[in-house]
C-alpha cells in the first residue's frame, strides 16, 4: 500500500470576492479556497500578500499543471 500524505495550510486573509476576512485553505501551492464563498484564489506576493480570484478557467488549468 502506498503512503498517502495530505498537507494543507490554513491562513486568514481578505477575500476579494466576498470582501471578508476569512480562513483560506490551501488546495495547491499558491492556490487557496475561501471558506466563506468557496472562491478559488491565487496568492500573489510582491512586498504584500494579496489573493486574486481565479475566475479564468484557462489560468486555473495552467497553474494546476505547474503544481503537479
Amino acid at each position: 500500500m502506498k503512503n498517502f500524505n495530505i498537507e494543507s495550510l490554513i491562513v486568514y486573509g481578505l477575500c476579494p470576492s466576498c470582501r471578508q476576512m476569512a480562513p483560506l485553505v490551501s488546495i495547491l501551492k499558491n492556490i487557496y479556497k475561501c471558506t466563506e464563498c468557496e472562491e478559488e484564489l491565487e496568492q500573489y506576493v510582491n512586498g504584500v500578500i494579496k489573493y486574486l480570484p481565479m475566475s479564468n478557467k484557462k489560468l486555473k488549468k495552467e497553474l494546476i499543471g505547474k503544481n503537479k
